[in-house]
């Protein structure tokens, strides 16, 4: 059987900086991995992941929604995880202040954008940073991006999400 898991994150910059949480080493779910803020939509935010981005950021930072500026979908992620098939919704903004509150998920930290990909992600998020930092300046368009695993590396194949008067097409 197929199933999916829908889960939404976020990068937030305040500056040159990202916001990172490193995950608990008691974390069942990828222990002392790095990732942005966010987590499983709900049942109710199935169609409304930016909702869900939006509880998240809440939940692990303290952050409103009215400390962020120009929160924007620019991934859709998909990718095999054992017996299912992830598909995460990437977001970037801009937050107005650094102050965060702690949380039980693990410890948030401001990264400068130099250092960023030198830490531990999972293949799907660290392939979509690289690929932001290297467009960010011409990133107008929602991409998809499926990732391709063997036994040493990873790849993402990258497409642009179609429009709905056909004008650009997914082609991965």
């Amino acid at each position: 059987m197929l199933v999916f898991r829908n889960v939404a994150t976020a990068f937030l910059m305040n500056g040159n900086d990202f916001l990172l949480m490193e995950r608990a080493k008691e974390n069942d779910l990828m222990p002392s991995f790095w990732y942005g803020v966010g987590g499983h939509l709900e049942q109710d935010e199935l169609n409304n992941p930016r909702a869900a981005c939006l509880r998240e950021i809440y939940e692990e930072t303290g952050l409103t929604e009215n400390s962020i500026e120009n929160l924007q979908l620019k991934y859709v992620l998909l990718r095999r995880s054992k017996n299912e098939t992830v598909i995460n919704y990437v977001y970037f903004g801009h937050s107005k202040t650094r102050d965060v509150v702690e949380n039980d998920e693990g410890t948030l930290h401001w990264i400068a954008k130099e250092e960023v990909l030198k830490y531990r992600f999972i293949d799907a998020l660290k392939l979509a940073l690289k690929h932001y930092f290297e467009n960010s300046n011409s990133l107008d368009e929602v991409l998809v991006g499926v990732v391709r695993s063997d036994n040493s590396s990873s790849s993402m194949s990258w497409g642009v999400l179609q429009n709905m008067d056909g004008t650009t097409v997914l082609t991965l």
